[in-house]
């Protein structure tokens, strides 16, 4: 058998020379895009990490509810806080930030809205929720971009109403602040037993001020025409302020006796009594009104038959004050007696009104009860 000898070709070689080169390229480029290769790979996964739904409602919670600027949230809320005065905007900015402060804030998806609607919660309880959208572009990596559509604030409702019953000429006021004309519900409401009243008088009638929407019950105050804080009754059951027009001790301890003198002295003239003279009243009268006319002229044709009198039952209420007149009530029952006969009880009840005659208090109107 015969030995085949090795024989070197050229050809040979070169393929092998250019087989390693074609290796050695392929390595060369392999290490070459290693870098940029890692790059890429941390780039994607840091962008899609980040751009996950989750992070992104995570990134705009943290924004604005993590930390909440109160004013902020009520700016971009579409819905802002009922106040109703004597509250004021500032009240109704404190009032929602009380249910935030230091509160621990989470969140939590509305079922069955895809992930786009979440409830916020201050310790549990349901203060906000906030929408989401995403955004026409989206990322290199055909992410979704998220961004704030809406806020909704859960503010606490105003519930609390009141009722204000007061004399017309009187003033309201609630936690200080004066409560206006918009406020009265009803007027001309009448609680007086006269029909009408002479110049310088009023009829006592009352108006109903209704305020409702309040967040809690403001302290009310009642002041008169003159200014003085009166003393206020409440009904809990009717949730019912209410006051009346106040009568006068004071004045009824400096005219009381003079109201007494005049009235009898004016009864025993009515009634014919042995001892009666027009003179005994006439210091009592305005002189320059009907009313003394009419007493002067007092035809005396009701006179009951008598030889003797006295007075029981005298009383004197109702001072009223209206500012240059003054109104009282008096009552007393005139006895006229006479021997063999029983005794005739003529009762006596009468509004009597006073004003200023120089310098001294005169009756110058009256209506008879």
């Amino acid at each position: 058998m015969k030995e085949r000898a090795f024989k070197f070709r050229w050809t040979s070689l070169l393929f092998y020379i250019a087989l390693c080169m074609i290796i050695a390229a392929g390595l060369i480029a392999i290490l070459a895009l290693q870098k940029p290769v890692k790059e890429w790979l941390a780039d994607f996964e840091n962008t899609y990490e980040t751009y996950k739904p989750k992070n992104q409602i995570q990134r705009i919670f943290d924004e604005y509810f993590a930390e909440p600027d109160v004013e902020e949230l009520i700016a971009l809320a579409e819905e802002k806080p009922e106040y109703n005065a004597p509250d004021t905007y500032e009240d109704a900015v404190e009032r929602y930030a009380a249910k935030l402060r230091g509160k621990t804030m989470t969140y939590g998806y509305l079922a069955g809205t895809d992930q786009k609607v979440i409830n916020v919660k201050a310790d549990g309880a349901l203060v906000a929720r906030f929408f989401v959208r995403e955004k026409e572009e989206k990322n290199k990596y055909d992410q979704p971009i998220y961004e704030l559509d809406k806020i909704i604030l859960f503010y606490e409702k105003p519930l609390d109403s009141i009722n204000i019953m007061l004399p017309e000429r009187y003033r309201a006021y609630a936690d200080g602040v004066e409560i206006s004309d918009e406020y009265v519900t009803a007027s001309g409401i009448k609680d007086d037993e006269r029909d009408s009243v002479p110049e310088g008088a009023f009829l006592f009638t009352y108006k109903v001020c209704s305020m409702t929407g309040l967040y809690q019950t403001p302290k009310i105050k009642v002041t008169d025409d003159k200014g003085n804080e009166v003393q206020l009754d409440y009904d809990e059951e009717k949730n019912l302020f209410s006051c009346k027009y106040e009568y006068s001790e004071e004045l009824k301890e400096q005219y009381s006796e003079f109201v007494i003198e005049a009235m009898t002295k004016y009864a025993t003239w009515m009634q014919n009594d042995y001892d009666s003279d027009f003179y005994r009243i006439k210091p009592y009268f305005d002189q320059n009104t009907q009313l003394y006319e009419d007493i002067r002229l007092n035809p005396r044709l009701f006179v009951w038959e008598h030889d003797g009198y006295k007075f029981e039952n005298v009383e004197t209420s109702e001072f009223f004050d209206y500012g240059g007149v003054i109104s009282c009530r008096v009552k007393f029952d005139h006895i006229l007696t006479k021997r063999g006969k029983e005794n005739y009880v003529d009762k006596n009840d009468h509004t009597v009104y006073l004003r200023e005659v120089d310098g001294e208090y005169k009756i110058f109107y009256m209506v008879s009860h």
